[in-house]
């Protein structure tokens, strides 16, 4: 497999990381002091630049610095950044048609992009799509086609989960962060334990546990727990995201199916993050051979332009009447065009094969990272989502505060996001057409700057 970058990747983006004046430079500060001035405090500013263009893996600020990107938009560029097919599609349906009336009208990409969802759905069993803004409102969208389906109205969440920091999305988030200041929630929402083997709620070792989590879950929390028997449904990630890229045990997502099917709940994928190719499949759900109820995507699947959706089963989706749910900009004009283009990209250049190639070139130089310095303590992913746990030391696992790290990274060129209930976990999350040669130059960064930080530690 060539794992160079594509062609289309502009010669700037190629020479990345490359740094001109330190940053943040006077440009960028021009516009940082307007956004301090007039735009939300509520936003998360981890790199102080200004951004101005951007190409394949690589970003360049207004200052001219041009950066590697470890984040790939939190996993919204699979196909790199302003891929020209999605740029083109863009240019195109705006120069026809903006607003495509979807609420009222038909409209033939609408049409398509939902026909292309059928097709490539885990078992190609989930035929019925309903186009949203974003994940978040994806989730809503479960939530209640869900509850309008099963005639229930609880849910199972799992610790850890991230499904949006809106309304239901928001009270099945598990991190207190989000939720801090906006309860209380409604009723009727139960958490179990996610199969996090390297902080184990239960201090068990797998396989000998036997999955004790899941058997919790049907014990203690679905019998003795709390909940009356009106379930709806399980909302669970594949692999969960920002709980810190965290990879459970291929028996997990079959052992909800089974447990789902039992009580007759449905089992909902949240694959905002891990879908489109990110982990080395079309869909994370694929791995195991699961096939859900309710599949919720967003990020990736509009190409960089707004975009959610929910895939289901026919017999599902079919039971809303016609308002049942509604979205004033779902199916719109722009962000389908690009949507389209920017999944037909993925599937075309096979992305979820390079995902996979360089995703496990990257996790065997990362365990040796591993091995190497005290404060990695764990490694784990699939495809291009994998996961780096610091902490202060191998044997307490105590979280380790990465702030200096990731400004020890982002200065000398290299955007790194972070997550983990602890914040202590790096995402190593490229756009999937990045090169073997940037991914090894973005890993030399991170090494430097664990280096320079576990010196400090001494």
């Amino acid at each position: 497999m060539d794992l160079s970058l594509p062609e289309w990747v502009a010669d700037w983006a190629r020479k990345a990381p490359d740094l001109k004046v330190p940053p943040p430079g006077p440009k960028s500060k021009v516009i940082i002091e307007k956004d301090r001035k007039y735009v939300s405090h509520a936003y998360d500013r981890l790199f102080q630049f200004t951004m101005k263009r951007s190409s394949g893996a690589a970003i360049m600020d207004e200052d001219g610095n041009v950066y590697l990107d470890f984040s790939s938009g939190i996993s919204v560029l699979n196909a790199g950044w302003s891929n020209p097919k999605v740029v083109q599609a863009i240019q195109e349906q705006a120069e026809r048609l903006t607003h495509s009336l979807a609420n009222d009208a038909y409209f033939d990409k609408e049409a398509e992009f939902a026909e292309l969802l059928a097709k490539i759905s885990p078992g190609g069993a989930l035929e019925s799509t309903f186009f949203g803004n974003s994940g978040a409102e994806g989730v809503e969208a479960a939530v209640k086609l869900s509850r309008y389906y099963t005639k229930g109205s609880e849910h199972i969440a799992f610790m850890g989960s991230y499904h949006g920091r809106i309304g239901n999305a928001l009270a099945m988030a598990s991190r207190i962060k989000y939720k801090y200041g906006h309860g209380p929630f409604a009723p009727g929402i139960y958490f179990a334990p996610y199969p996090y083997c390297y902080r184990c709620w239960f201090k068990q070792e797998y396989p000998s546990c036997g999955l004790l989590c899941v058997d919790y879950l049907e014990k203690g929390i679905l019998e003795f727990g709390g909940p009356s028997n009106d379930l709806a449904s399980v909302f669970v990630e594949p692999v969960q995201g920002e709980g810190g890229y965290i990879v459970p045990p291929k028996e997990f997502m079959p052992r909800l199916r089974k447990l789902c099917d039992s009580r007759k709940m449905l089992l909902v994928a949240d694959e905002v993050q891990s879908g489109l190719a990110r982990t080395g499949e079309v869909w994370e759900c694929n791995s195991t051979g699961t096939v859900p109820d309710i599949l919720i995507t967003g990020k990736a699947l509009g190409g960089g332009i707004p975009l959610g959706a929910i895939v289901a089963k026919k017999s599902i989706m079919e039971v809303w009447r016609p308002g049942s749910h509604s979205s004033t900009f779902g199916g719109n004009g722009i962000s389908m065009a690009a949507g389209l283009a920017h999944v037909k990209e993925i599937l075309e250049q096979r992305l979820h094969e390079r995902s996979k190639v360089l995703g496990e070139y990257a996790m065997k130089r990362l365990a040796e990272l591993r091995d190497r310095y005290e404060i990695i303590g764990d490694v784990r992913g699939k495809g291009l989502m994998i996961g780096v746990e610091i902490v202060k030391s191998k044997k307490t696992k105590e979280p380790l505060y990465v702030p200096q790290i990731q400004g020890l990274a982002w200065k000398k060129g290299l955007m790194m996001i972070t997550a983990g209930m602890y914040g202590n976990v790096f995402r190593i999350a490229p756009p999937l057409i990045i090169s073997k040669e940037q991914l090894d130059i973005g890993m030399d960064i991170f090494e430097q700057a664990i280096k320079e930080t576990e010196s400090t530690m001494k």
